[in-house]
């Protein structure tokens, strides 16, 4: 089988030389290295061993072989037509900003509709170069276990990819808020009248666009005229 791998025809023969329908997998491997896979849909049991299964063969492409006469199941390689749909617009890796013209290519199985609709069952693309067949980029997702150790063991290490990134811990900076309420009592014609009232009174009332920091917001009227002291639920005391 192909090693090594830096094109796209590599890449496809190895996807026509897999023998998809034999590959054995644990219960475990299938409830737990498949981030795209549904245990009780893409996978069937098999009939003699237990804790053995299979990729079930109605979810994968189905062809004939015309020199065996027999029907062939496996899984191959599509262009992905439209990458603001797929979530790729605007992510292009830097491996491919010197190409000139590439495409985005998806595993795909089995793209019947209605019960048995397109199967995809890894999030794994493959950036390839159109002019000269290579493999411009890898993107892995860190969940895809089992198709992440497959295709990293077939693919050329030179191949750029993210498949490290994914493993290295980053920084973040987490914003959180905490509301805080209270009551302020004013007279007026209406609602609305009282309102600007209370904050000609009180300027920090008026609202501000943004979510400043300290800035007070106006959330409607109130059944009480004081709130209660610990935790409570806001929405208990609001009057609509």
């Amino acid at each position: 089988m192909t090693n090594n791998i830096k094109t796209f025809k590599e890449l496809k023969k190895l996807f026509k030389d897999t023998q998809w329908l034999t590959i054995k997998f644990s219960k475990d491997e299938v409830t737990n290295q498949f981030k795209s896979c549904r245990f009780d849909r893409d996978f069937h049991l098999s009939n003699t061993t237990p804790d053995e299964f299979y990729f079930n063969k109605h979810k994968l492409d189905q062809r004939i072989d015309k020199k065996t006469q027999s029907d062939v199941y496996r899984l191959r390689l599509l262009a992905i037509k439209n990458h603001y749909n797929n979530n790729l617009y605007g992510n292009k890796p830097k491996s491919v900003e010197n190409s000139k013209s590439y495409t985005i290519y998806e595993v795909v199985g089995s793209t019947g509709g209605g019960l048995w609709s397109k199967f995809v069952p890894t999030e794994t693309k493959f950036w390839v170069d159109n002019y000269t067949d290579q493999l411009l980029y890898i993107s892995y997702k860190r969940d895809d276990v089992w198709f992440n150790n497959f295709f990293t063991n077939k693919i050329d290490k030179s191949v750029s990819n993210n498949y490290a990134e994914l493993f290295e811990e980053k920084t973040y900076h987490l914003a959180y808020e905490q509301s805080t309420y209270k009551i302020v009592t004013a007279k007026g014609l209406d609602y609305e009248d009282a309102k600007k009232k209370a904050e000609i009174e009180n300027p920090e009332l008026v609202w501000k666009s943004g979510r400043i920091n300290k800035k007070w917001e106006n959330i409607g009227k109130v059944k009480v005229d004081k709130l209660p002291e610990g935790d409570f639920d806001m929405n208990n005391f609001l009057k609509y």
